[in-house]
This record gives structure tokens, sequence and C-alpha cells, in this order.
């Protein structure tokens, strides 16, 4: 099971168990995560941490029965997993700002959001970014020339500075717009799994300086995410989790090219930078199932 349908199972957990005692550190062992992972994940998919999330469900859970049944505020709160009415009443003051008979009185019904809404939800959250409706595309093959590096030795801005440096001082005749791309790909050497970062532009054909290095890639399908980063970082989660949204796609998996993973980064007009709002179309090459 992946990362992705393990958290939306977890929520569904919490959800048919909010009148029982939970710990982050038992949910995390009863759905096969280390703690510290289950913790970073859940927090990024819902928003926010475990602890908060449990709390506010079961808060929102009292709302309704304050404001749908008679029942007294002592059994709502029992009801919804405190194990006191005093314990109750202080959170429910605490965060709404009035006592549990007060929000009674208003009669205030909150929204809550399902688990699929809130999963739902996911597709327009990411640390780091924000995917915005990812769709299924199809495109040409392309051929890109720039630079590369073994990542183990180079880090991604270095390869992009060298692609830069390189095209100032001999520019690609045969470029075919202003689009940088960057593709990872995933090799295994000698049993070790190795990731080669190529960065630079799409040509026409194949005739260019020495200096430079081409990967060429065939056409395919891909599901394409357009990120909208938060400076200063654009490398956080977003690859494992757009791998992980793509795991609970019924319809489509990965595609791999000579046995090789790789990804796109395009980097058009959108980019503005690595600031506050600049946005990243990511491609990851798919098939049918």
């Amino acid at each position: 099971m992946n990362n992705f349908c393990k958290i939306k199972d977890a929520l569904e957990y919490i959800e048919n168990h909010l009148d029982e005692p939970m710990s982050f550190k038992k949910l995390a062992q009863k759905f096969n995560f280390s703690p510290y992972y289950f913790h970073r994940m859940f927090s990024i998919i819902v928003g926010k941490t475990i602890s908060a999330y449990i709390r506010d469900r079961r808060l929102q859970l009292a709302c309704i029965a304050l404001t749908t049944t008679n029942n007294p505020v002592t059994n709502i709160g029992l009801d919804c997993g405190y194990d006191s009415a005093q314990s109750f009443s202080r959170t429910f003051k605490q965060i709404y700002g009035i006592s549990p008979s007060e929000y009674r009185k208003q009669g205030l019904i909150p929204l809550v959001l399902s688990v699929d809404e809130m999963i739902l939800n996911f597709t327009n959250k990411l640390k780091g970014g924000i995917y915005m409706n990812p769709k299924i595309k199809q495109k040409d093959s392309l051929i890109i020339a720039g630079t590369s590096g073994d990542v183990r030795y180079i880090g991604t801005p270095e390869i992009w500075q060298n692609f830069e440096s390189l095209s100032n001082k001999t520019p690609l005749v045969n470029k075919i717009c202003e689009t940088g791309y960057e593709v990872r790909t995933n090799v295994v050497t000698d049993g070790e799994e190795i990731e080669i970062v190529y960065t630079g532009n799409a040509v026409s054909n194949e005739n260019v300086d020495a200096g430079y290095v081409l990967i060429k890639l065939p056409a395919s399908k891909y599901i394409v995410f357009d990120v909208i980063i938060k400076a200063p970082d654009i490398e956080g989660g977003e690859r494992d989790f757009m791998y992980d949204w793509l795991k609970s796609h019924q319809e489509y998996k990965e595609r791999l090219f000579d046995g090789t993973r790789y990804l796109i980064a395009s980097y058009d007009e959108r980019y503005t930078g690595a600031v506050d709002g600049a946005i990243i179309e990511y491609w990851i090459p798919v098939e049918m199932k």
C-alpha cells in the first residue's frame, strides 16, 4: 500500500475511533510508518498536526451534537473522547472562545469536511507549493541540449550555472524556445541507484556544439503538475508526493524509458526565479495500467 493511501486509511481510522484514546506513535505503528515520517506526511496533507487534527475533529462533532441534540454537555464531551467534563469545557473554550453551553445557545453548525473531501483537497496542497489540477497530456519527443551532473558530486544549482555559462559562451542556434528543462533520471550502477540531472533547452536537432550534452526523450503521455513554489526551498517533498498521487490513480502507472525512471521539470515564462508565486511544471511519464 502506498503512503498516500495509508494516510487516507489513517484518517478513516481516526474518524471511526474519535471516542477512544489515540496517539500519533500508535497510529504510526498501526500503519507501518516511522513516527517522524508519519507526523510529517500527515501534517503536509491535512494541514495540521495529528494531535491538533484529532482535537479539532472531536470538537467539531461536539459542536454538531450541541446544536442538533438535547444531550447533556457532559455526555457529549465523554462521547467525543474527553475523559471529563472539565477537560472538554476547558479545551472547547480555548478553541472557540465560549463555553459549550453558550455555543449551544447560538445554534451554530460548523462546516465539517469528510475524509474524502480532505483527500481531494490534497491535490491542491503540497509542501513547498500547490498542485493545480494535475492533468494527463500527450507530449512530443524532446531533444534537450545542456549540461549534466551526478548529484552525489554536484548540486542541481551548479549544473544550471554550468549550462548558463556554456550557453552564454556558445549559444544554441537551433533552440526551439526559451523554456528551460531539468530532467532527473535514476540509473542503477553496480547495484547502486544514482541520480543524474540534465539541464538545458529543447533543440530542433542534434547539431550542437561538442560542449553540450544531449538527452533524447520519447513522445509520451505525462501526468502534469503545476507547482507554485514557496521561496526559498524548491527541493522539498514535491516529488515524493507527486509519485504518491500517481500511485493512487486508477488508470495510469509510471512509465520507464529503457528501464530508467525520469522526471521532467519545465521552467517556462511562469517561473520567475526561486520566489513566492513562481510556477514550475512537472511531468511524470505514464502509461495505462
